[in-house]
């Protein structure tokens, strides 16, 4: 069973087959994928036109192995992890809450949206996750990441009003439509990453002040990670969820590295 760690968040061990099932039991239907495996493959023509751009086209942002630890330690003094930035508009003690509903891709990928416009110093404006519900019809339904990524771009996430309407699980097209100003709040440039570099491309994207939309196969969950930490050389990996918590959880263990992750970079000028 999950353990907490020093400073009191829920640390989960993805090798151990228990906390696992715990994380899986999370869900309100737990064999139901709310994200499916990505499509396109890294550098691809097909990913280009979703928008993605390889983070080894800027080389200068990679880190190397051998300077995980120090670079990390030196975000985290210096606060300019996407931890900091999230917890500008989800403070610790907000519940961030899906409440049942399989809509873990929007969630999350809004998430990186708000994470993204306070790292920008753009003023605090909420995003509602359910507003993306176009793109699967507004069904209670999966989606891929990409789908999320190219609508954000395309059309942008409807404001929510409040905290209470960031967790809103209306599905009503009409009241979307009607709220609209959707295209003032667009993703603008997104990072790719490899898997076979995947933990490289995690903490370069990360020590460079971006939170990555990820997805794990093994739960059919997306989330937003917001950080890294070494403890000793186990990496801790920070998770913002949308299960109800209080404050981010932490995973450890060879699964805990993202199957997919998407630096959200940019969002659009206009306000």
């Amino acid at each position: 069973m999950p353990i907490k760690t020093r400073d009191n968040l829920l640390s989960f061990n993805t090798d151990d087959p228990s906390d696992v099932n715990a994380l899986k039991r999370q869900k309100h239907r737990p064999e139901f994928p709310e994200v499916w495996p990505r499509r396109t493959v890294y550098g691809s023509a097909e990913a280009f036109d979703d928008g993605l751009v390889p983070v080894e086209a800027v080389p200068d942002v990679l880190i190397s192995e051998s300077d995980y630890g120090d670079a990390l330690k030196r975000a985290h003094e210096e606060q300019s992890l996407p931890l900091y930035h999230m917890y500008q508009w989800r403070p610790k003690g907000t519940r961030y809450n899906q409440d049942g509903l399989g809509y873990c891709w929007t969630w999350s990928g809004t998430g990186c949206m708000m994470t993204t416009r306070a790292a920008e110093d753009k003023p605090l404006q909420y995003l509602a996750p359910v507003s993306m519900g176009f793109l699967v019809n507004w069904r209670n339904a999966g989606n891929y990441l990409s789908s999320y990524i190219k609508g954000a771009r395309e059309k942008g996430v409807c404001p929510a009003d409040d905290w209470d309407e960031v967790n809103s699980t209306n599905r009503s097209s009409r009241y979307w439509e009607e709220k609209n100003q959707r295209d003032k709040y667009r993703l603008d440039l997104v990072w790719d990453t490899r898997r076979s570099a995947m933990t490289q491309h995690c903490v370069s994207i990360l020590c460079y002040g971006r939170s990555l939309y990820i997805a794990y196969n093994w739960w059919g969950h997306a989330l937003e990670l917001v950080g890294i930490r070494m403890d000793g050389s186990k990496m801790e990996w920070l998770i913002s969820n949308s299960h109800g918590e209080d404050d981010v959880i932490v995973l450890t263990g060879s699964r805990a590295i993202p199957d997919e992750a998407y630096g959200f970079i940019s969002t659009v000028l206009a306000e």
